[in-house]
């Protein structure tokens, strides 16, 4: 009895263990969220001028990749500025942007007031099921503590066979825009994991495999990952780093915490970093994405 009751005892604290280190979990990604929807709301002015340049390139193979078209019912997951709805739109599509940030739904609101869009979690979907004949999601699913949720979303709130399009940034080796400034801050000597809150991975789905099991795992069929590789032109090293302190969250906030001095070294550094993409108009910086896109079961 003596032995039972100990077991029984045991299996109980596991249970309240795995209980605690649950809610631990959940209260470090609500925490995130709350951290990148300030951020973003934050940078809903600002994301244009640079980021929003860069990841417009992305914008007609994402749709393209949805089969989306005239009379299309298409969800736009993390509109942001209503950019991808937009051109939704313009093919005829009948577009809904969705952001967790409400400074992008006022400004995607303020530039497309035509669209309907609103506030919303992409792990949990304020629409019934089937209510979509695609759903595109560019460069959202890098952000979230809990991804397979936003894809199991996805998956329930389409039509069966519709289809849904990703997009997200390759390893910062590859595509620059990203990496140039990360490592000018690791150069200057700068930490910045300390700095900011618990978040996810955000180059996990950089990784073709990772991507492929994300969409198959969630219901999706005729699973496709590719590279879309272009360059982006920026006038120096000034306008790049400037536009990533406008156009991202984390990154912005490892560089805004800084003294001038700090700063001042991170410039400096990607002066030096910057050099093999300098021509005699500026930075032609590479850039690559990976799109994912399959189909529902």
């Amino acid at each position: 009895m003596l032995v039972a009751g100990v077991r029984l005892r045991a299996s109980a604290e596991n249970v309240m263990d795995e209980h605690f280190r649950t809610s631990a979990r959940e209260a470090e990604a609500d925490a995130f969220k709350a951290f990148e929807a300030a951020g973003w709301d934050a940078k809903a002015p600002t994301y244009d001028r640079l980021t929003g340049r860069v990841t417009a390139h992305v914008v007609e193979p994402l749709l393209d990749a949805a089969a989306v078209g005239s009379d299309t019912r298409v969800l736009d997951l993390a509109t942001g500025t209503g950019t991808i709805a937009a051109a939704a739109a313009a093919r005829g599509a009948v577009a809904v942007g969705v952001d967790l940030a409400d400074g992008m739904i006022d400004a995607a609101r303020a530039r497309h007031p035509d669209l309907d869009f609103c506030q919303a979690d992409a792990e949990q979907l304020p629409f019934e099921e089937a209510a979509f004949d695609a759903v595109v999601a560019g460069f959202v699913f890098n952000h979230l503590p809990h991804p397979e949720r936003a894809a199991a979303e996805c998956a329930r709130v389409l039509e069966g066979g519709g289809r849904l399009a990703v997009a997200v940034w390759d390893e910062p080796e590859r595509s620059r825009f990203l990496g140039l400034v990360s490592e000018a801050i690791a150069l200057a000597g700068l930490e910045t994991a300390t700095e900011l809150p618990a978040g996810p991975d955000p180059y996990r789905f950089a990784h073709d495999a990772e991507l492929q099991k994300l969409l198959t795992q969630t219901g999706f069929a005729s699973v496709a990952v590719r590279a879309i590789e272009f360059t982006q032109h920026v006038a120096g090293a000034d306008e790049l780093l400037e536009g990533i302190v406008d156009g991202s969250v984390r990154t912005a906030k490892a560089l805004e915490r800084r003294s001038q001095d700090q700063r001042a070294r991170v410039r400096a550094a990607l002066e030096t970093i910057v050099a093999p993409y300098r021509t005699a108009r500026g930075l032609d910086v590479p850039v690559v994405v990976k799109l994912a896109s399959g189909r529902k079961l």
